[in-house]
């Protein structure tokens, strides 16, 4: 066993293909498949279950990917490392939601790149479901999450709070243009992120209190689709308002009582960049938000004070 096998077994966990990630990792698939049972073999136990529908790790699997990024972050760090060892450096891997990355990924690049050079970013963007679910395999140094509550748990640190607003043509006669009490979405048709997502489990918390059971006509994992099809016509997302104020259709605030979601940067428990690194970026993460919010470049949300 060697690096190169650790960061194989990590390109196909992260793919869920040994096809997928034989063309990422620019070899045969024959050849990577071969690699896998090798490793199998040499460790004396099951990593992968493989299916005609793709691969998944075992139990033993997820256990040995979390320990392989780890060492391959590590190796990756010790190959980087310089004689100036007052620099702040390392590779820092952070999660960001699509509606968060499509405001935040450029300008805290920019700000990392000035304040802290010796520090390079790994981004993920994704629907907050999977960006919540690698950052718990341990993929991840940071992650901002949402909750339907301003209560942090330990680690956290509290971002924004941001109102959410309907998307598209209710598809009947409502009481304003720009507002829609929450009542007034029983039976509205909505696409929304899967199950796992807190958007998701947000919306139908608060329209089941009410009484109302939500329309969910589609699944969907992706911000930009979901406008689309808001755009259509043919049913509404709900969204909050950075992301609902680029789709050119009608959006309404959801009102009597507000959507209301709260943004966490949350720190993994084990890291795999040094501490002075992640601090910086989190410290980042802030501050770039900040500034955003005060020059009015990112709408609707409201900063929350923490120490």
């Amino acid at each position: 066993m060697d690096i190169t096998d650790l960061r194989y077994l990590i390109a196909v966990v992260d793919a869920g293909s040994l096809s997928r990630a034989a063309v990422a990792l620019r070899i045969s698939q024959p050849a990577l498949s071969q690699r896998m049972t090798h490793l199998e073999d040499e460790l004396g136990v099951r990593l992968l279950e493989r299916g005609p529908r793709g691969v998944l790790a075992t139990e033993a699997g997820q256990d040995f990917y979390r320990d392989a990024h780890r060492m391959v972050r590590q190796f990756d760090q010790l190959s980087r490392a310089v004689s100036d060892h007052r620099q702040i450096r390392g590779l820092v891997a952070v999660g960001l939601p699509s509606a968060v990355a499509t405001q935040l990924a450029a300008p805290l690049y920019s700000w990392v790149r000035q304040q802290v050079p010796g520090v390079r970013l790994e981004l993920f963007e994704s629907m907050s479901g999977y960006i919540e679910e690698l950052f718990d395999r341990g993929r991840m140094d940071l992650a901002v999450v949402y909750r339907d509550q301003p209560r942090e748990r330990p680690g956290d640190i509290a971002l924004y709070s941001e109102e959410l607003y309907l998307v598209g043509d209710p598809g009947r006669p409502v009481a304003s243009d720009t507002t829609i009490r929450l009542p007034e979405l029983a039976d509205v048709p909505l696409v929304a992120p899967g199950i796992r997502s807190s958007l998701r489990v947000m919306i139908e918390q608060a329209l089941r209190e009410h009484r109302i059971s939500p329309t969910v006509v589609a699944d969907v994992e992706s911000l930009s689709t979901m406008v689309r099809i808001a755009q259509t016509g043919d049913a509404c997302a709900l969204l909050p308002l950075s992301s609902a104020t680029a789709a050119s259709v009608p959006i309404r605030h959801v009102i009597d009582p507000p959507l209301r979601r709260f943004a966490m940067v949350r720190t993994a428990n084990e890291l795999s960049a040094p501490r002075e690194a992640v601090d910086a970026v989190c410290r980042g993460i802030a501050e770039v938000t900040r500034q955003l919010a005060r020059a009015g470049k990112w709408q609707g949300i409201c900063m929350t004070e923490s120490p």
